[in-house]
């Protein structure tokens, strides 16, 4: 039995996606370097084909995606991923993995997992073509959720049950302090050492409340006298002598951006560690590539920890 004829293109769904993104047919327009009306009419076309409509069109304001046009972005995604991946195909034949990956990291993570990563990989593979973005986990499991991100590099943190979690290592926090801390000499920190002390916090979503929620068990949370969102800056904070911090992924340097030096010390206590792993959409079979890349990390990473 002969399948029906597709009534829709490639060129249609490009056009779609962008748009989506856009909310605008101009700003699309822009993306694209094709007229308006062009990028209007072939909407208007696939809405015809598709049999609804997916989007409202307000005179004013641009546009705004329908129920119907939420739900078929993150299919549209995945089909042009995978026409994508078989475009490239040919190119990929000595080695069978080539195409297009988009991958999300914790903003937190992003400095000292990604650059080595996709520098590795695309160094024995060199038809792959990578998309990053760095985020916060909220942001993160939406770019899951709508096709928009193949899988994520980030923690074990408010999982939900449409999303799949490959856990790689287990990170127990550390404590970092200025080289001239009265407890910098100590072989490790008990946490009610650091009661009383200057804390430096790291300012992001989850990490305020997970390092917070260390100290319960000293029945005192820190009140931070400094606070970043950017890793290195809470590093040199530290490091120019306005308090200690609490941090997770290894370092493989304790020097700052401004030359300055602090000093890791691990936990007397018991304190519950972090999971990093990879996580990615139950709802969406991964290609290849994608399979390929997230075994690459598993073993990556897991080697480079043992050295440590």
């Amino acid at each position: 039995m002969e399948s029906p004829l597709l009534r829709y293109s490639l060129r249609q769904l490009r056009y779609f996606v962008v748009t989506a993104e856009a909310l605008s047919f101009t700003g699309a327009s822009k993306v694209l370097h094709i007229s308006q009306p062009s990028i209007s009419t072939a909407i208007a076309e696939l809405e015809e084909s598709f049999g609804v409509q997916l989007f409202i069109r307000h005179h004013a304001s641009g546009l705004s995606l329908t129920q119907a046009g939420r739900e078929m972005l993150g299919k549209t995604r995945d089909l042009l991923k995978n026409a994508e991946e078989l475009q490239v195909a040919a190119r990929g034949m000595d080695t069978g993995i080539s195409g297009g990956i988009a991958l999300g990291c914790l903003v937190s993570l992003a400095p000292p997992l990604l650059p080595g990563l996709i520098s590795h990989f695309v160094a024995q593979h060199t038809g792959v073509v990578f998309q990053t973005l760095e985020a916060h986990q909220e942001d993160l499991f939406t770019g899951l959720h709508d096709g928009s991100l193949d899988l994520a590099l980030t923690y074990s943190i408010d999982l939900t049950d449409d999303i799949e979690f490959l856990p790689m290592l287990t990170l127990p926090p550390y404590v970092i302090l200025p080289k001239t801390h009265h407890l910098a000499q100590h072989r490790s920190i008990a946490l009610a050492n650091l009661v009383g002390e200057p804390y430096v916090m790291l300012d992001l979503p989850h990490s305020r409340e997970y390092f917070a929620g260390l100290f319960d068990a000293v029945g005192e949370r820190p009140v931070p006298a400094f606070k970043s969102a950017q890793p290195e800056v809470v590093r040199g904070m530290v490091a120019n002598g306005l308090g200690y911090s609490i941090l997770n992924f290894p370092l493989k340097s304790t020097h700052t951006v401004d030359g300055e030096d602090f000093v890791v010390k691990r936990f007397k206590d018991d304190v519950a560690a972090a999971t990093l792993g990879i996580a990615q959409s139950r709802n969406m079979k991964p290609r290849q590539v994608v399979r390929h890349f997230t075994a690459f990390c598993e073993a990556q990473i897991k080697k480079q920890h043992a050295k440590r």
